[in-house]
C-alpha cells in the first residue's frame, strides 16, 4: 500500500498530534527525535525557519506575521532577522508590480494589499 494514500485526504496531516496541547507535542517531538539521536533541532526552531523563509522569499509581513500569530513586529523581525534577503535593484522592482489577494487590517477592514507602494503615485502623474 502507498504511504500517501493511508493520509487524511482533508484535516490535520496527523490527526492524533492534532489532539494534543502545544507542551504534549513538544514532548512527542523531542522523544522522537532522541530516539533518532538527533540533536540541535526543536519543535520551536521551525518557526523560525518559516519566518527566515518567508522574510527571504518577499512574503509580505503582514501574511507572515498573521501566520505566526505575531502581534508584535517587533518579535516578527525578531524571528526572520537570520534571513538573508536578495535586494533587487530599484528598476526591478518598479517593473515588478504585483497586487496580492485582499487581507484584513487589525481593524477588521479588508484591504488589499499592492507589494509597490509607487503604482498609485505613478497614476498621479499620468
Amino acid at each position: 500500500m502507498k504511504v500517501l494514500e493511508t493520509l487524511p485526504k482533508s484535516g490535520p496531516l496527523f490527526p492524533r498530534l492534532a489532539e494534543l496541547t502545544a507542551s504534549e507535542r513538544a514532548s512527542w517531538f523531542c522523544k522522537r527525535l532522541q530516539n533518532l539521536n538527533i540533536t540541535g533541532v526543536t519543535l520551536h526552531s521551525y518557526r523560525y525557519a518559516w519566518a527566515e523563509r518567508a522574510r527571504q522569499s518577499g512574503y509580505p509581513e503582514q501574511y507572515a506575521m498573521q501566520a505566526l500569530g505575531h502581534h508584535s513586529e517587533a518579535v516578527h523581525r525578531a524571528y526572520g532577522k537570520k534571513a538573508k534577503v536578495k535586494l533587487p535593484s530599484l528598476e526591478e522592482f518598479e517593473n515588478k508590480i504585483v497586487e496580492l489577494p485582499m487581507a484584513v487590517n487589525q481593524y477588521g477592514k479588508s484591504v488589499t494589499a499592492i507589494l509597490h507602494p509607487m503604482r498609485k503615485a505613478k497614476a498621479a502623474f499620468k
